[in-house]
C-alpha cells in the first residue's frame, strides 16, 4: 500500500471518529455534516505539511460527493407534494411545497435587493444585483443532510424546506449565469444555450417512460445492482451534457435525480437505500471535508473583512427569517423561526459567485472575502440552531405518505 492510500485511509478513519464524537455533544447537537466540515477546517491547518498530490483523492471525491448530493436532492423531491395536500389530521397543514418555495424566494429576493442597495451605498464599489443574488441563495448541501439526519426530510415541513432550498439554488444559479453572460459579453445567447439541459432532461424522462411500456426493453433493466449502475450512468451523462452546454454539472445531476424520482419502477426503494448509503455514508462526507480543507484563513487577516462581517450576517439572516415568518407560519411559530435560520445557511455557491463577482468587477476583493467568511459562519451556526429549535417537536410531526 502506497503512502497516498495510507494517508487517505487514516483521514477517513479520523474524520469518522471526530464527527461521531462532536455530533454527540449534548448541548451543541452539531449535525454530522457540519462535524465533517469542521474536521476539514482542522485538516487545513496541517495541510501545509502534506504534499498536495496526496490530498488529490479528497478533492476529487469531494467534487463527486457534491454531484451525488445534488442527485439525492432531486431524488428526494416528492412530486406529489408540489401540489396542495389534503388535510389528513390536525397536525398536517394544507400547503403546497412549490407555491411556498416560490413565495419564499420572491420575498427573499426583494429583501435581498434592499440589503444590497444599502451595502452598495456604503461600499461604493459593489453592484447591487450581484449582491442580491448572493443574499438570495442558500446552501442545499447543508440543508439536505440536516433534514435527513433530523428525520424531517419526508415530512411536510421538511419537503417545504427542501423545495425552498432547491428553488433558491436553482434560480440563483440561473440568474448568476444570466448576469455574468450579459455583463461580460453583452448577450444572453450563452445563457440560453446552457438552458438546453432542461428540455434534454424532459426528453430523457419521456424516453424512459416510453421504455417502461416496451417489454423487450424492460428485460434489460436487470437486478438492483445492474439498475444502480444504470443510475450512476444516467448521473454521469446528465453532468457531462450540462457541462457541454455551459450549465453547471450540479444542475444536471439534480435534474437526473428528479427524473428518477418521477418514474415508478421495480426495486426503487432498494435503489434509494443504496444511494443513501453510498452518498451519506461516504461521498457526501468527503465533500464536506474538501470544503473545509479549502477554507481560506487569509480572510481573517484583512481588517476590512471583520468590519463588513456583522453587517453581512445581519442581512443574510434577516432576508431569510422575515419571509419565513408568514410563509412557514402554518407549521407553528418555532418551526417558522427554525426554518428561516436553516435557510440562512450558505456555502459553496456564495464562495464561487463571490470570486466571479471580483473577476467581472462587480465587487471588491475585500467585500468578497467578507461575504465568504459570513457564509462560512452561517453554515456553522444555522444547522446547530435549527437542530436545537426542532429537537423537542420534530419526532411528533406526522409523516407524509
Amino acid at each position: 500500500m502506497n503512502e497516498t492510500m495510507h494517508l487517505f485511509l487514516l483521514i477517513v478513519l479520523a474524520s469518522f471518529v471526530f464527527s461521531w464524537v462532536v455530533s454527540r455533544i449534548p448541548l451543541l447537537r452539531i449535525p454530522a455534516s457540519v462535524a465533517y466540515l469542521l474536521f476539514g477546517v482542522l485538516l487545513h491547518v496541517g495541510a501545509d505539511r502534506i504534499p498536495p498530490d496526496e490530498l488529490l483523492w479528497i478533492n476529487q471525491l469531494g467534487d463527486l460527493g457534491l454531484l451525488f448530493l445534488m442527485f439525492l436532492s432531486g431524488l428526494e423531491v416528492q412530486v406529489s407534494q408540489l401540489r396542495p395536500t389534503p388535510r389528513d389530521s390536525g397536525e398536517q397543514p394544507k400547503v403546497s411545497a412549490l407555491t411556498t418555495a416560490l413565495t419564499f424566494f420572491v420575498a427573499t429576493f426583494l429583501l435581498s435587493f434592499l440589503g444590497a442597495l444599502l451595502i452598495s451605498r456604503l461600499s461604493g464599489d459593489a453592484q447591487p444585483w450581484m449582491l442580491t443574488l448572493l443574499f438570495s441563495t442558500t446552501s442545499l448541501g447543508i440543508i439536505l443532510p440536516v433534514l435527513e439526519e433530523t428525520g424531517l426530510l419526508h415530512q411536510a415541513y421538511g419537503q417545504v424546506l427542501l423545495t425552498a432550498a432547491l428553488a433558491a439554488d436553482f434560480l440563483t444559479m440561473l440568474l448568476v449565469s444570466l448576469y455574468v453572460s450579459v455583463r461580460t459579453s453583452g448577450t444572453a445567447l450563452s445563457f440560453l444555450f446552457a438552458l438546453a439541459v432542461i428540455p434534454a432532461t424532459a426528453a430523457a424522462y419521456l424516453l424512459l417512460q416510453w421504455a417502461r411500456g416496451v417489454p423487450w426493453l424492460r428485460q434489460f433493466a436487470g437486478d438492483p445492482q445492474a439498475r444502480m449502475r444504470g443510475l450512476l450512468a444516467l448521473l454521469a451523462a446528465a453532468c457531462a451534457f450540462a457541462d457541454f452546454t455551459g450549465a453547471e454539472p450540479i444542475l444536471g445531476s439534480f435534474l437526473a435525480g428528479m427524473v428518477v424520482s418521477a418514474i415508478p419502477f421495480a426495486y426503487k426503494a432498494k435503489l434509494r437505500s443504496y444511494c443513501h448509503g453510498l452518498g451519506y455514508g461516504f461521498l457526501i462526507p468527503m465533500f464536506f471535508i474538501s470544503v473545509g480543507l479549502h477554507f481560506h484563513f487569509s480572510a481573517f487577516r484583512e481588517p476590512s473583512s471583520w468590519l463588513w462581517l456583522p453587517v453581512l450576517l445581519v442581512v443574510m439572516f434577516a432576508v431569510k427569517l422575515l419571509p419565513a415568518w408568514p410563509v412557514l407560519r402554518p407549521f407553528g411559530r418555532k418551526a417558522a423561526i427554525a426554518g428561516g435560520v436553516l435557510m440562512s445557511s450558505r456555502l459553496s455557491l456564495v464562495a464561487a459567485a463571490a470570486i466571479i463577482g471580483v473577476n467581472i468587477g462587480a465587487m471588491t476583493p475585500g467585500l468578497a472575502q467578507s461575504m465568504i467568511l459570513a457564509a462560512v459562519v452561517t453554515c456553522l451556526v444555522a444547522p446547530v440552531v435549527f437542530v436545537s429549535l426542532t429537537y423537542g417537536w420534530r419526532r411528533r410531526s406526522s409523516t407524509i405518505g
